[in-house]
C-alpha cells in the first residue's frame, strides 16, 4: 500500500485518473481515455485516424452516442428489444427484477438461479444449489456492484444512464456438458469479424 501511495505522490495525474474512474471528479472523457489507453497499451491513442480494433473502440466511446445504446446495454431493458426483433422465445426466462438486494426473497427462488446487475459488465452470481450457495458473499458483492458507476471506469457512454438493478434469471445449462457456452460476435459494417 505504501508503494502505491509513493507512486501516486510522484505522479499526481494518477490520483486524478483514479478519482475520475470512480466518478468523484469531472474529467474530460477524451483526456481520460487517452491516458488509460497509453497506460494499458504502451502507445499513444490515435483518434484522428484509428486503425486498430482498440483504437476504434475508443473512438466509438467518444463519438458514437446513439441514445438507443443505453437500453441495449441494460440487461433488463434489452429484453424488450430482443423480444420485438427476434422473439421472446430466445430470452432466458426472467424470475424477477429488483432495485435492491434486500427486496429479493431468496426462499422463493428455485434451487438454481443466476443474479446479474443490469448496469455493468461482468457481475454475475450463479447459484447451482441453494444448499451450498454462499448467500452472504453474493449479497456483499451485489451491494458493492450496485454502487459502482461502471461508465466512469472505461467511459463506455451507453452505461452512463443505466439504472442499477438486479435481474434474476433461470439457471441454464447444456444437458450433455452441464455448462453453457457463450459466444460473442463483433461486427463491423454489419459483418462479423471477431468471435
Amino acid at each position: 500500500m505504501i508503494k502505491k501511495i509513493m507512486k501516486a505522490i510522484k505522479n499526481p495525474k494518477k490520483i486524478l485518473i483514479y478519482l475520475a474512474s470512480k466518478g468523484l471528479i469531472n474529467y474530460d472523457d477524451k483526456k481520460y481515455l487517452t491516458y488509460i489507453y497509453k497506460e494499458h497499451m504502451g502507445k499513444e491513442l490515435n483518434l484522428e485516424n484509428p486503425k486498430t480494433f482498440n483504437e476504434k473502440l475508443q473512438w466509438l466511446k467518444l463519438y458514437n452516442r446513439n441514445s438507443k445504446y443505453t437500453s441495449l446495454v441494460d440487461k433488463y431493458e434489452v429484453r424488450k428489444y430482443v423480444s420485438d426483433v427476434i422473439g421472446k422465445q430466445y430470452l432466458i426466462p426472467c424470475l424477477g427484477i429488483y432495485d435492491s438486494i434486500k427486496d429479493i426473497n431468496f426462499d422463493k427462488l428455485p434451487n438454481q438461479f443466476v443474479l446479474k446487475t443490469t448496469h455493468d459488465s461482468g457481475t454475475v452470481v450463479v447459484c447451482e444449489n441453494k444448499d451450498t450457495f454462499d448467500k452472504k458473499n453474493a449479497i456483499k458483492l451485489l451491494k458493492k456492484r450496485l454502487k459502482r458507476k461502471y461508465f466512469y471506469l472505461f467511459r463506455e457512454w451507453p452505461y452512463k444512464n443505466v439504472r442499477p438493478r438486479i435481474i434474476v434469471e433461470q439457471f441454464m445449462e447444456d444437458d450433455k456438458t452441464h455448462a453453457l457456452d457463450d459466444y460473442k460476435f463483433y461486427c463491423f459494417d454489419g459483418e462479423p469479424k471477431v468471435l
